[in-house]
């Protein structure tokens, strides 16, 4: 297959037998039909081969880890085998609307840029009151956009679509992130290259009970901290009078380790000295209810 216009689809899955049919089939519904799909499967003991490998199609292209390893160590090995020009990731539990890559690959005419993303929906069944959510109803930036990125950053992994001869062949994530590599990705590529979206839905992310986010939200947190703590010691993006964003979350998630570890008068204190914001609510649900039905009413991931 020629690489020109080619998109190849990393598809990195570890034990995600649950939804993994409506995934693939959501690569296969898309209205551009130049992609291949770079599935990686990072030592699956479920049934994740035998639903893949049901799939008949050429361009489908399955790939076995034995030993498992992170999941962005995972995704820079995976790139490895891509043979398009372009790529895009969709993980194992999202699923794609059948526009997504037709849309995209159109930004693509102009050379300058590098990356492409668009809307996406968040869908929780678990949520009591907002099953759906639009990431954001702002128009999204294009250009050069890494100080908009720094004031309200909505890049959604399963939404890019990457130029790849503009990416660094050797190490595309950094693993030591393996949580939060993707964001640290974007904004370190923005800084270099333009960027392009789409203006409407074009993917649905998937939260629920066995997510990697929210299974692993103490991990996240630490890693958080540290990574924006580098950001400020190695004074990148302008240092932290432009890391407003990431220092709200940095406090927030904090926070949410706290209240989960141990509830007490004077956390109770520090949430109300908070600011007033909405993230000071989901604190002071988190505190005052029970976690598992506080999760139920609004998302902390």
């Amino acid at each position: 297959m020629k690489s020109k216009g080619l998109v190849s689809v990393i598809m990195n899955c570890h034990n995600g037998e649950t939804f993994l049919n409506e995934a693939i089939r959501s690569v296969l519904k898309q209205k551009y039909k130049k992609w291949e799909l770079i599935f990686w499967d990072n030592n699956s003991i479920d049934a994740s081969e035998k639903i893949f490998k049901n799939f008949k199609d050429k361009r489908l292209k399955y790939y076995f880890r034995k030993k498992k390893v992170s999941l962005y160590e995972s995704r820079n090995s995976a790139i490895k085998k891509a043979k398009g020009e372009f790529i895009a990731f969709l993980d194992q539990d999202d699923f794609w609307l059948p526009n997504k890559l037709s849309l995209q690959i159109k930004k693509f005419a102009d050379p300058n840029v590098g990356l492409v993303y668009g809307k996406f929906m968040k869908i929780n069944k678990s949520n009591l009151f907002r099953k759906k959510q639009l990431i954001t109803e702002k128009k999204l930036p294009e250009g050069y956009i890494t100080k908009d990125l720094l004031k309200n950053y909505s890049v959604g992994l399963l939404t890019i679509m990457l130029r790849k001869k503009f990416l660094n062949k050797s190490k595309i994530f950094k693993t030591h992130y393996n949580l939060l590599a993707d964001l640290d990705f974007v904004l370190r590529f923005s800084l270099k290259y333009k960027f392009a979206a789409i203006q409407e839905v074009i993917a649905i992310y998937r939260q629920h009970e066995n997510q990697m986010q929210k299974k692993y939200f103490s991990e996240k947190s630490k890693q958080f901290s540290t990574w924006y703590q580098e950001l400020i010691a190695k004074n990148m993006f302008g240092g932290k009078k432009n890391l407003k964003v990431f220092n709200e979350w940095e406090k927030f998630y904090s926070n949410v380790i706290l209240i989960k570890k141990e509830r007490s008068f004077s956390l109770f204190y520090k949430i109300i000295k908070y600011p007033n914001n909405i993230n000071k609510i989901k604190l002071f649900l988190l505190f005052i209810l029970p976690e598992k039905i506080a999760e139920r009413i609004i998302s902390f991931t």
